[in-house]
């Protein structure tokens, strides 16, 4: 009886440091993320479509607005999100999420007329439904698409807008920052890579 209480012990113990402690390093976590990612950073295109998603949509942000000004891109998309969201002192009330993000990007140097809206509209698998809402709401003669996202999110996101946008648009990833720096990559990467599964039979 003691024996078979320290083997499971012993076995608890090796399944907390190597589901737990050890994926908590970055450099240990950036490996096996590393399967997830893909991306194109000579990504060019008509217009890039920044994916919703939480307070990681900042980083994206940056990386859209980097490629307005290295001319890669001319337009940026963003899901319109009404949902109220911070309280914006000098206007005296509250901003929608949607205006947060488009005033985010002026304030990075990015002309107003360069950023563009397309609905928000309900769907239980996000990242699919924002895809063929953009496939609706992309401008005439649009050939090229870039999705910026972050890094773990980048193949999930490619499967499910290549699948939904014409097949005439070349779609481009452009992770929003390097693996190891995504805030993304300290969410549980089970959860992604299951995700990734359904998506490959849904999507």
């Amino acid at each position: 009886m003691k024996i078979a209480r320290i083997n499971i012990a012993a076995a608890s113990l090796c399944c907390f440091l190597f589901f737990v402690v050890i994926p908590s390093f970055p450099r240990v976590r950036a490996v096996l993320a590393a399967p997830l990612c893909v991306t194109d950073a000579a990504a060019v295109g008509d217009a890039c479509y920044v994916l919703a998603g939480g307070e990681s949509v900042w980083e994206r942000l940056n990386a859209a607005a980097d490629l307005v000004h290295l001319g890669r891109v001319p337009y940026i998309y963003l899901m319109d999100d009404p949902s109220r969201d911070q309280y914006n002192v000098p206007e005296g009330r509250s901003w929608s999420r949607g205006k947060w993000y488009a005033s985010y990007l002026v304030w990075r140097g990015v002309p107003q007329e360069r950023i563009r809206f397309v609905p928000k509209a309900a769907g239980f698998f996000g990242t699919r439904t924002e895809a063929a809402i953009l496939a609706s709401h992309l401008p005439p003669g649009a050939r090229r698409v870039v999705i910026v996202s972050s890094a773990p999110h980048m193949r999930r996101a490619l499967l499910a807008f290549r699948r939904a946008l014409p097949a005439a648009v070349a779609v481009t990833p452009y992770a929003a920052t390097e693996l190891a720096s995504s805030q993304e990559l300290y969410y549980p990467l089970w959860i992604e890579y299951l995700k990734l599964v359904v998506y490959s039979v849904v999507a």
